[in-house]
């Protein structure tokens, strides 16, 4: 987690006595990939920053690579976040220094060119373009060290896809990551052991630190003090980590509120400040996603390398993508398909299972209610229903990956899909693409909520405008993943940091000195 001093001056519950009372320019809630953007450049800009955090803060004398004790400290709800619909789907969110960045596989894809057409031609976005973002990428790019990793790091699941994708004249590349000498020594999603990982809280959340941000762990925020029409601070409470108990009381008197809480957070936080634009809260996406896993007759050990190495898209016509994924091994046992002898006859051939994602563009939109208050730490209440059409190219994913690993040398393949748990031959693949398939028959899981106060033209059309600042009251802004105004069919971290970074200079330039 970077330097001594940034680990001393990052102030967590130990370092409380009493009630924190601050006043700053720039009061700035979550510490991930929205968060930790702004504050370090709002910072670097001679803006004073106090920047609040309800996680923790974790260094690698914490982590162990341990599942359960990783899911505890540095994941809402352990993990097990989610949407109400048909079926439930988990989203996993971060909390903790660094957000979900810090949980993350590290994964990055700049906003494909045809999705920023859209936003301008379409949403009447006319500063979301390639001329305005591209810089923001090449910056944020620069200071995380996005960088192509060599095969022999990325792990043997990646090697057998590309096998596969090479009988089949299919393309597999390798992802983009954001990491320095990465060992590809595998438990990334919880906290990289050897801060090879260039997540937000070894880099922005450090340099925003030594340009003078105060940076608070175990605050969180409850509401926003507004004063004729205009934000004027945050008011909220330290809390106990493992009871969410209220400690102490926080107040922020700020000349301006960035809100960086994440999709499925920022908008019911909103709502509970007062805010009353229809379109906070809808319009989520998810990008869902599901989980291919394979027998060979190789030894594989899946989980030691990059845990999402490589990726394929020549499906993105179809609004599929397939990325690399694989976790501890405690995790994906406890997914296998089956009970009693059955799941001790997979469990017993781990070292031989091989694991890839599929992920699609959806069309379906969601909603996140505006649930239970904050200051009682409940949940998030969040609906989703799958469209039909998202389903379908669900199932055409997991087919297509099922046809990959039988060309890759399969002897089994687990589907997730209850009406065809498991395929046994290429046959069986091509008889899942005529299968009429629920979404209640599917495994659906998703990492990449967005869109839920998205940026717009106005308010009649989303919740804020291109430069991040809500339409309703003043000097109120997001710089999260809620302002993208619409899927974006690849992972969203870069995108989330870009317009951070682009939302931040607005701000500067506005309240700068």
């Amino acid at each position: 987690m970077g330097s001594k001093k940034v680990n001393d001056m990052i102030k967590t519950i130990k370092d409380y006595g009493g009630d924190i009372k601050e006043s700053c320019d720039i009061c700035v809630i979550g510490s991930g990939p929205g968060g930790g953007v702004a504050a370090k450049e709002l910072a670097e800009k001679g803006l004073s920053v106090v920047l609040l955090e309800e996680g923790g803060h974790f260094t690698v004398k914490e982590w162990d690579g341990k599942p359960v004790k990783g899911l505890i400290d540095m994941y809402r709800h352990g993990g097990a976040t989610g949407t109400m619909g048909n079926p439930f789907i988990s989203l996993t969110l971060g909390k903790c220094i660094g957000g979900t960045s810090t949980v993350n596989s590290a994964t990055c894809f700049r906003t494909p060119a045809p999705i920023l057409r859209k936003w301008r031609d379409e949403l009447g976005l006319g500063a979301m373009t390639e001329e305005t973002l591209n810089p923001y990428f090449d910056r944020v790019e620069k200071i995380i060290n996005v960088t192509e990793l060599p095969w022999e790091v990325l792990g043997n699941n990646a090697k057998i896809v590309r096998r596969g994708c090479e009988k089949l004249s299919y393309t597999c590349r390798p992802l983009r990551h954001n990491v320095k000498d990465c060992k590809g020594c595998g438990p990334c999603q919880f906290g990289c052991q050897e801060n090879a990982k260039q997540s937000v809280n070894v880099t922005y959340v450090p340099k925003a630190e030594a340009a003078g941000a105060r940076i608070y762990a175990n605050c969180r925020a409850e509401g926003i003090m507004v004063k004729n029409g205009a934000a004027e601070g945050v008011e909220g409470s330290v809390i106990e980590p493992k009871s969410g108990k209220r400690v102490y009381g926080v107040s922020v008197r700020a000349k301006a509120v960035v809100v960086s809480c994440g999709a499925m957070i920022t908008p019911s936080f909103l709502m509970w400040s007062g805010l009353k634009n229809w379109h906070i809260g809808r319009h989520l996406q998810i990008h869902p996603a599901g989980r291919v896993v394979a027998l060979m007759n190789e030894t594989v050990r899946g989980w030691q390398g990059v845990s999402q190495g490589a990726y394929i898209d020549d499906f993105e016509d179809e609004g599929i993508v397939m990325e690399g994924i694989m976790v501890h091994p405690s995790l994906l046992l406890a997914a296998l398909p089956g009970v009693g002898h059955r799941h001790k006859e997979m469990a017993v051939k781990y070292n031989n299972l091989a694991a890839f994602g599929v992920m699609v563009h959806d069309e379906t939109e969601g909603r996140v209610l505006r649930g239970y208050s904050p200051k009682r730490n409940r949940g998030i209440v969040a609906t989703y229903m799958i469209k039909r059409s998202d389903a379908d190219k669900l199932k055409r994913a997991v087919a297509y990956l099922s046809r990959i690993f039988f060309a890759a040398g399969a002897l089994r393949v687990y589907t997730g899909i209850s009406k065809m748990p498991y395929l046994d031959s290429v046959e069986d693949a091509d008889r899942l693409l005529d299968l009429r398939v629920k979404p209640n028959q599917m495994e659906i899981m998703a990492f990449h909520p967005l869109g839920s106060c998205r940026m717009a033209s106005g308010p009649k059309q989303g919740a804020v405008d291109c430069g991040g600042e809500s339409f309703e009251v003043r000097n109120l802004f997001v710089a999260d993943a809620s302002i993208i105004p619409t899927s974006l069919g690849v992972n969203p971290q870069i995108t989330i940091m870009a317009l951070s970074n682009y939302v931040a200079d607005g701000i500067a330039r506005r309240f700068g000195k």
